[in-house]
């Protein structure tokens, strides 16, 4: 099985809202403006992958997960958020990967071959083994899935089903957003989630909780310093607030930075050789 034999195409098409969609009314508009103001439903249509390096990657969570202890920071990043697919390059040694595909996650040496894979690794996030510290494996889920998820946005959330309208400020801004409960095969923090535009429609803040760390893991994720990979928006400085309900409070739980950010190629070059027959589990 190669990643791209599981990934998923999703939200292509023509029209950004199929027939019958629910979004409707004021949240409709907020996402249009969103959509235009992220580079345009034609552009995203189009879009292949996006390259970046992780030269920074801190708080509280990393930490105490096991960040340079039981597994490294990725440092070179691909993306395809329309296919799902994230792949961490020299990851967890030089010359190995780490894939993330539509919620399977695999690690490939330096000659091809799968040495550690998981069909289900969020099955295993439950009761006290969220405790736990991660493996390599176990990073490349929650960093896969999270980096497909924000670099699909504000795209994907056509796919998912509004709420309700949203209001927040953030720095003197004032923002407007939308709560959102999205698609039950989608990887990701939580099936509801609250997403907060400036007033052009950038995205600007992300709210949800981290379930498979703890239903106490909420998080504000403030999306800065923004540039542009193939006419689309890319926030390279992330940093998550832990909030109190909606109110996020002055502790860090995750913070990134991000450089040589770029487009990149599709991604039909994903794919691995079975390990051989003498090869350990």
């Amino acid at each position: 099985m190669t990643p791209s034999s599981v990934a998923i195409e999703i939200s292509a098409g023509a029209e950004p809202f199929p027939a019958g969609t629910p979004w409707v009314g004021e949240a409709r508009a907020l996402l249009e403006r969103a959509i235009r103001c992220h580079g345009g439903w034609a552009r995203w249509s189009e879009a292949g992958g996006i390259a970046m390096r992780l030269v920074a990657l801190g708080g509280l969570l990393p930490a105490a997960k096991g960040l340079g202890r039981t597994f490294p920071r990725p440092a070179r990043i691909e993306v395809w958020p329309r296919q799902r697919i994230t792949v961490f390059g020299d990851y967890p040694d030089a010359g190995a990967r780490g894939v993330f595909s539509a919620g399977r996650v695999r690690l490939v040496d330096a000659r091809g071959h799968v040495v550690a894979e998981s069909a289900a690794p969020r099955a295993t996030f439950t009761a006290l083994r969220k405790y736990r510290r991660w493996s390599p494996l176990d990073a490349l889920y929650f960093f896969g899935y999270a980096v497909a998820h924000y670099h699909g946005l504000p795209f994907t959330l056509v796919d998912g089903r509004p709420l309700g309208m949203e209001r927040a400020s953030l720095g003197g801004r004032r923002l407007q957003g939308v709560r959102v409960e999205l698609p039950a095969d989608l990887h990701t923090h939580c099936r509801t989630q609250t997403f907060l535009f400036d007033e052009d429609g950038l995205l600007r803040r992300h709210d949800y909780v981290a379930e498979i760390v703890g239903s106490w893991a909420r998080g504000a994720h403030l999306w800065e310093d923004f540039t542009s990979a193939g006419g689309l928006p890319v926030a390279r400085r992330r940093r998550v607030l832990a909030r109190l309900g909606r109110h996020p409070v002055p502790l860090v739980a995750l913070s990134a930075q991000l450089e040589a950010v770029s487009a990149t190629a599709a991604a039909a070059h994903l794919t691995v050789s079975p390990p051989e027959a003498d090869c350990g589990p």
